[in-house]
């Protein structure tokens, strides 16, 4: 469904991440992790498309096409979504309006729609103006829901679980698996080894950054019980003691 192979991400002329190689299959559910600042946010940015962030090295390929150099609305139209770290707020844009249009343009099943609003618990939020003045967990609720109320063939998710509450998180995991099961590959960033926990036995990868390159790829059996013993840099020493 997604293919990076030999992937650069610049800034300007500042490389931030170089070489990286990564492949998500249909509804499969991949991880990226890694320490603050690793690049993990840029990656996702750079496959959206969004500026001032650019591949400037290797290829993206989402069902087999080259999308590299393609727009975010063309890619977001094609079923390649994102679902931003810090949606911005909008103020005069009520919520349901917009929720309304994107079911429209994209034809969305009213009984999806029914069941994503409910497990995310943001029916309550749609008289409000877009992420205006909503709290931690509000936000990354209704930022999840918009990135799959579209039923996206792959959707990113960065750090949907950052600054969120116990509730929420556990209300954003049931989500992401429900979408799974129907057919959504996920492409998710975090550093909170309570949300992998949650989706433990639905994850396929796990994707290791550090210091702008992907230091391995493995299981999750192979790589996150070490960060839970080691943190970021000690079970960076170990993965490479083991390749």
């Amino acid at each position: 469904m997604l293919e990076l192979r030999g992937v650069d991400v610049s800034i300007g002329e500042r490389r931030i991440l170089s070489n990286v190689d990564l492949r998500v299959g249909l509804k499969e559910l991949h991880v990226v992790i890694g320490p603050n600042g690793s690049g993990k946010t840029s990656l996702l940015n750079a496959v959206a498309g969004l500026k001032p962030f650019s591949v400037t090295r290797g290829r993206v390929l989402f069902m087999g096409l080259d999308v590299t150099q393609e727009p975010p609305y063309v890619k977001a139209g094609k079923g390649l979504v994102l679902a931003y770290q810090f949606p911005p707020a909008i103020k005069g844009l009520q919520t349901k309006m917009f929720v309304d249009e994107l079911i429209k343009r994209f034809n969305v099943d009213g009984r999806y729609v029914e069941v994503l609003s409910e497990i995310l618990d943001v029916r309550s939020l749609f008289g409000r103006y877009l992420f205006d003045g909503m709290s931690g967990g509000e936000r990354k609720r209704l930022e999840t829901f918009l990135a799959l109320l579209t039923r996206p063939k792959v959707a990113m998710l960065d750090e949907p679980d950052s600054g969120v509450d116990i509730e929420s998180l556990s209300k954003i995991a049931e989500a992401l698996k429900a979408v799974l099961g129907r057919g959504t590959s996920l492409l998710l960033v975090t550093h909170s080894l309570h949300m992998l926990k949650l989706m433990r036995e639905y994850v396929n990868g796990v994707h290791m950054i550090y210091g702008g390159t992907l230091i391995y790829s493995g299981l999750y059996e192979e790589v996150v019980p070490l960060i839970e013993r080691y943190g970021f840099s000690g079970a960076l020493m170990r993965l490479r003691e083991v390749s």
